[in-house]
């Protein structure tokens, strides 16, 4: 693949690296975590021939559902909550991942509308 149809594709609001799921499943539990699990075992985007990440850089297009994809973003608020009471400013920051699933989730709605 060429690097301008890979950074178009992996820029979308449906791609996430496997970096960030696997940021994302540290947070969950139950059949969320479980559906988040099969989604990181979708085949990846092939990647540029002279691309240098390793499979943390793994891009992959999710199929979740609207309602998933709230209660993955609710569930990822309550843990930057919890986590700014419990450590104060050395917390995780959750919020770039957070807006990530946001994009996702209003892409999702807009896709439906």
């Amino acid at each position: 693949m060429d690097w301008d149809t890979y950074k178009q594709l992996s820029h979308s609001p449906a791609y996430f690296t496997r970096w960030a799921l696997d940021r994302t499943a540290e947070h969950l539990s139950g059949d969320l975590l479980d559906q988040l699990e099969r989604s990181k075992t979708l085949d990846p985007l092939e990647k540029p021939m002279d691309h240098k990440g390793g499979p943390e850089t793994d891009v992959l297009r999710l199929k979740l559902s609207g309602e998933c994809v709230h209660s993955i973003v609710d569930a990822l608020q309550t843990a930057r909550a919890e986590h700014k009471l419990e450590d104060g400013s050395s917390q995780p920051n959750l919020g770039t991942l957070i807006k990530s699933w946001e994009e996702y989730e209003q892409w999702l709605s807009d896709s439906s509308a």
